[in-house]
């Protein structure tokens, strides 16, 4: 009886599951991916597959949050959604961080959400393309489309914030992370979903990062031309989790520091040579 009911139960939840996918595609084909995106997630976190589950408001004294400061109006079609922003929320306003850094502005709306729950005498940056970007090879085509639609000072400016961030054109891949180097204690990695953007961004804000606070990959968990992307995160050599039912994925900055942890010993050696050249 047991193994019937188990049957004719996920034969109406493919039917159930299906028809809603054909409905939504019909009505707003321009969230079925987002839609299926949301359900493939869930699926892995119920497997237990992929990054383990952990939210890291756990860590910080959910106790002292009282209020927290959001945009109205969330985006929507390669923006962070309700469950993201409020979890960035939560951590910037427990965390207090002194610098941000985020890698993708798009529209702003997750650079508002940093800005109004920062202290006020935080550090804000975002970076971006330029906005004449020109030719973009190696980009994925859904990345090719936000880049076309995005407004990156925008919404700063209509919400009065452009004056509380410094908005950094560039390409990440020549960004230069150095004038940066250990003073982040909050990193959001949003750009490039092509997994060669996704290293190089998480490289540099390995770099970037101090010795305290969390870093943030968003849009963890698709398929498609997204999966190598959850490849990587999944198999970098530290403790890195994921938030349930979002696409967040994050780790505490000690841990990404230790993706550059041979590169900084040999610098530290080379520092030590230079008085003893000098000598010469």
């Amino acid at each position: 009886m047991t193994l019937g009911k188990n049957f004719r139960d996920a034969v109406e939840a493919a039917k159930a599951a299906n028809l809603c996918s054909l409905h939504l595609a019909a009505r707003k084909p321009s969230l079925l991916r987002n839609y299926v995106s949301f359900c493939l997630r869930k699926y892995d976190e119920l497997m237990g597959t992929g990054l383990p589950g952990k939210n890291p408001i756990s860590d910080l004294g959910p106790a002292d949050l009282d209020t927290l400061t959001v945009p109205l109006r969330f985006q929507s079609g390669g923006g962070t959604d309700p469950r993201e922003i409020l979890s960035l929320a939560a951590v910037t306003k427990l965390l207090q961080p002194k610098h941000i850094f985020e890698i993708g502005t798009y529209n702003g709306r997750t650079t508002a959400v940093f800005i109004l729950n920062s202290p006020a005498e935080c550090e804000v940056y975002t970076l971006d393309l330029p906005p004449q970007a020109g030719s973009l090879p190696g980009y994925l085509p859904t990345d090719i489309s936000l880049v076309q639609d995005r407004r990156p000072e925008g919404y700063l400016k209509r919400a009065g914030l452009s004056e509380r961030c410094r908005q950094i054109y560039c390409d990440s891949m020549t960004f230069d992370p150095e004038p940066f180097r250990d003073s982040v204690e909050l990193g959001f990695i949003d750009g490039a979903h092509a997994v060669n953007f996704v290293r190089n961004d998480t490289v540099k804000m390995a770099i970037m990062m101090s010795r305290r606070g969390y870093v943030f990959w968003h849009d963890y968990g698709g398929r498609g031309s997204f999966r190598p992307l959850a490849q990587y995160l999944e198999t970098l050599p530290i403790r890195i989790y994921r938030i349930p039912a979002t696409s967040l994925a994050w780790t505490t900055a000690a841990e990404i520091k230790k993706l550059i942890a041979p590169v900084d010993d040999a610098r530290a050696e080379e520092q030590k040579q230079i008085p003893s050249r000098r000598a010469f």
